[in-house]
């Protein structure tokens, strides 16, 4: 699945910030760019206006994430459009957006859409894999630790 997202539509939906947008946009691009790499999955983030060399990915290392800016007399909208109906496939693109506009052209070329919130929501759970490296203390370990507060609790009374 390759997944082309409009930019400035995702961040105007998320909680709001007394941060610029500029600010705003890099601290999107960065984690979205990490749960990319994390994930293995490939895509556009696609934001309206030009591109401006200080806004540079400051990444080590190839994102699967594309950050693009709509030329000059396109809007994302009409980028994200133009990428889909380009497509060979379709079908293998989700668009996320919460624009029903939008939403309407590119399902009607063949796309899936995906809401902002429901996408940010897919990509903060934890895989399986994930969920089994996470440390689980030993009952060794449990027992110590209620002894030791049980201890302190005999002695605070």
């Amino acid at each position: 699945m390759y997944y082309l997202i409009d930019g400035y539509n995702l961040i105007f939906s998320l909680v709001e910030s007394k941060d610029s947008l500029q600010t705003r946009r890099n601290k999107v691009i960065h984690a979205l760019q990490k749960q990319f790499a994390k994930r293995k999955i490939s895509g556009m983030l696609v934001f309206d206006g030009a591109h401006r060399r200080d806004e540079e990915s400051g990444l080590s290392y190839p994102s699967p994430l594309i950050v693009a800016y709509a030329p000059k007399g396109q809007s994302a909208d009409d980028y994200i459009i133009e990428n889909v109906e380009s497509s060979s496939n379709p079908k293998l693109i989700t668009v996320v957006t919460n624009d029903r506009g939008l939403a309407r052209h590119v399902k009607s070329s063949g796309a899936k859409v995906q809401l902002n919130n429901e996408f940010i929501k897919w990509l903060n759970k934890k895989t399986k894999k994930e969920e089994l490296k996470e440390p689980r203390d030993s009952q060794q370990n449990m027992d110590r630790l209620l002894e030791i507060f049980e201890k302190r609790l005999r002695e605070d009374q």
